[in-house]
């Protein structure tokens, strides 16, 4: 009886923890927070994954920012990390998209993953909060060889309508910033 009960409360104990674990949904599937960045602050980054893959093993990744002492301007923010990517990953492509209405703006960029057969899709998504910026990314690995061409642009597409339709007034009260 004492094993049924101590089995009993060490399943509601890990009920209670997934409970509380912080989660988003992206493209129809659920992420569980893995990783705060630390040492950012005040700017922070949250890593969240899918259940079943590790952070050291992982193929889809959504991660969300906060940026605290730079502005609103999300234009600004996507044409920087454009900037960047162009800079560190000499012909890699992207691309930024705006949307004047909603003062926001999406980069989405392919790199190789160093030391491996992989590619790296990312897409992000910044949006003002108030006097600062908020930011989703989406990022999917993908093995040479394994997918093709068509595969890869479905991908793309797939996550761009996703993070596009995205609302981010998730990722601001995530941090807790106004409406």
């Amino acid at each position: 009886m004492r094993r049924i009960v101590a089995v009993l409360l060490l399943l509601a104990a890990v009920a209670s923890a997934a409970a509380n674990t912080p989660a988003f949904k992206f493209g129809g599937e659920s992420y569980i927070q893995k990783f705060e960045v630390k040492g950012r602050a005040p700017n922070r980054q949250v890593e969240f994954g899918l259940a079943n893959e590790t952070l050291e093993k992982w193929i889809k990744l959504v991660t969300v920012h906060s940026f605290t002492k730079n502005g609103n301007e999300a234009l600004r923010a996507a044409a920087t990390l454009a900037n960047l990517v162009r800079e560190r990953h000499k012909g890699a492509k992207y691309r930024v998209i705006t949307n004047p209405k909603t003062s926001e703006a999406i980069v989405d960029f392919l790199i190789a993953v160093p030391n491996s057969e992989q590619m790296e899709f990312n897409v992000f998504k910044y949006a003002p909060a108030g006097n600062e910026l908020v930011a989703l990314q989406f990022t999917q690995r993908v093995t040479l060889g394994e997918i093709d061409g068509a595969e890869l642009r479905e991908i793309r597409e797939r996550a761009l309508n996703e993070i596009e339709s995205y609302e981010m007034e998730l990722v601001k009260a995530f941090f807790g910033k106004a409406q």
